[in-house]
């Protein structure tokens, strides 16, 4: 689970901010709080409002650039290049920092390091047990060329020891890749006396529970879920998109002979890449999936290949092919693990509404905080209609906006301390909260300007 998210010198966000998913002192909605043990909750879901070019995306991208960061270093240099705050000249040459406050087994832990994104380098990396106080676990100063390793903390035998501390100097002279990523090659697994590695689960909450969806991107295993998980992720599916009222009441698998519009080129890459599995992995049969633009095709290996396409089944008993269904059909197969993965997860989702009806984002939203499990979900909206106290907590709100300089802030309604009948979307459209767009004029009086000329 997700505590709290800081980060400084990175696009439109110059001094650090922080985002919280600690709860406020409001008692609304207490039943949806998630329990970390019998004194301490955290929020399960948290919006995050602003106008176009407030910041949001800054705010998830920097999620996402920090993640990639962490499983992957810097394995494609270009991707950085420029992501620094440039409001201020002398960021450039600043440090860009990020730092995770994480529950893991009831432990709550700092992560976090800084880098100089001009140069595209690992300056400083840290971990601390923060559940009580503040205990290190380890350092790495790449700056000074030095690192310090708590070993009592993680009860290491004696040549486990000797071991990581070798790791660790030899990260110290690596700018390209952060200690903790370079400790998750097979060869170098770090466990304790008792065959625990609180190394490893750190690096394994980035790589599997920490999931970030820019606008476009698809919530991992939404399609292959749907594919190959067996009927009830298709009895699932089919619900959730009858109750959205899409139409749509089930899905199937149509054999066909080819894929339509792929090129053959990648159908052979794919071909070979499922016979290379087939042979490593010694299993009966190989399942792949290639959704493009237009169709999702199902490929099935055993003896030969075998392709289906995914297609919607519609009340009347029509099918249609991907590209036949609404945008906001679309919108919500992407988003469908998001409510139904079986692994409690993070979340953080840039434009929630995106092509979907007010009143689904709205139940999508309510559907996500039903939910009996401990997932958290983040994200940014323009939908003013989930600025309602009888869906969200004041804590819960969020809003960033820009200043005159383009710097972005962040804060909570929490900080406005509002009554719990206040209308919060009136107030938040008439600009009582900020986080909305400063209009000086009609688009027609440009437009008519132009036409006179």
């Amino acid at each position: 689970m997700l505590v709290n998210f800081r980060f400084e010198n990175f696009l439109s966000i110059d001094n650090m901010i922080t985002f919280s998913m600690v709860p406020g002192k409001t008692r609304m909605h207490s039943k949806s709080l998630i329990a970390i043990d019998k004194k301490r909750n955290l929020l399960k879901i948290s919006a995050i409002y602003g106008a176009n070019a407030a910041g949001k995306s800054s705010f998830v991208k920097a999620m996402s650039f920090s993640q990639y960061l962490i499983l992957k270093g810097f394995e494609d240099r270009n991707i950085f290049l420029g992501s620094f705050n440039k409001n201020n000249e002398i960021n450039k040459d600043k440090e860009t920092k990020f730092d995770f406050e994480i529950v893991i087994d009831g432990k709550v832990y700092s992560y976090g390091f800084s880098v100089l994104l001009a140069r595209r380098i690992f300056t400083q990396e840290w971990l601390y047990d923060i559940t009580q106080d503040e205990k290190l676990i380890y350092t790495i100063d790449k700056n000074n060329q030095v690192y310090n390793v708590n070993f009592s903390y993680l009860n290491l035998e004696e040549e486990m020891e000797k071991r990581l501390d070798i790791y660790a100097d030899d990260n110290l002279h690596d700018n390209n890749q952060l200690f903790l990523s370079s400790l998750q090659d097979g060869k170098k697994t770090i466990v304790s006396k008792s065959n625990d590695s609180i190394l490893k689960k750190i690096f394994e909450w980035f790589y599997y529970t920490l999931e970030v969806l820019e606008p476009g991107d698809e919530a991992k295993g939404s399609i292959p879920s749907i594919s190959f998980k067996g009927e009830e992720y298709k009895v699932d599916l089919g619900k959730y998109l009858e109750l959205n009222d899409t139409g749509v009441i089930d899905i199937v698998q149509i054999p066909i002979d080819s894929m339509s519009g792929v090129p053959a080129k990648l159908q052979e890459r794919m071909m070979e890449s499922m016979i290379e599995r087939s042979r490593d992995k010694k299993v009966d049969e190989i399942n792949s999936i290639l959704k493009t633009k237009t169709h999702i095709y199902i490929l099935k290996y055993q003896e030969d290949l075998k392709i289906f396409e995914l297609k919607f089944k519609h009340k009347n008993g029509s099918l249609y092919s991907l590209y036949e269904e609404s945008d906001g059909t679309v919108r919500l197969v992407e988003l469908f693990s998001v409510l139904f993965n079986r692994r409690n997860k993070v979340f953080i989702i840039d434009e929630i509404d995106r092509s979907l009806h007010p009143l689904l984002t709205y139940n999508f939203i309510e559907s996500f905080i039903s939910k009996k499990d401990s997932s958290q979900l983040v994200v940014t909206t323009h939908e003013d209609l989930l600025l309602d106290f009888s869906l969200l907590r004041r804590d819960e709100i969020w809003f960033i906006d820009k200043d005159i300089d383009g710097n972005s802030s962040l804060y909570s309604l929490e900080e406005f301390k509002e009554r719990f009948d206040k209308n919060i979307s009136n107030a938040y459209l008439d600009g009582r909260y900020g986080g909305v767009p400063k209009l000086r004029n009609l688009f027609t009086n440009l437009i008519n300007d132009s036409q006179e000329v």
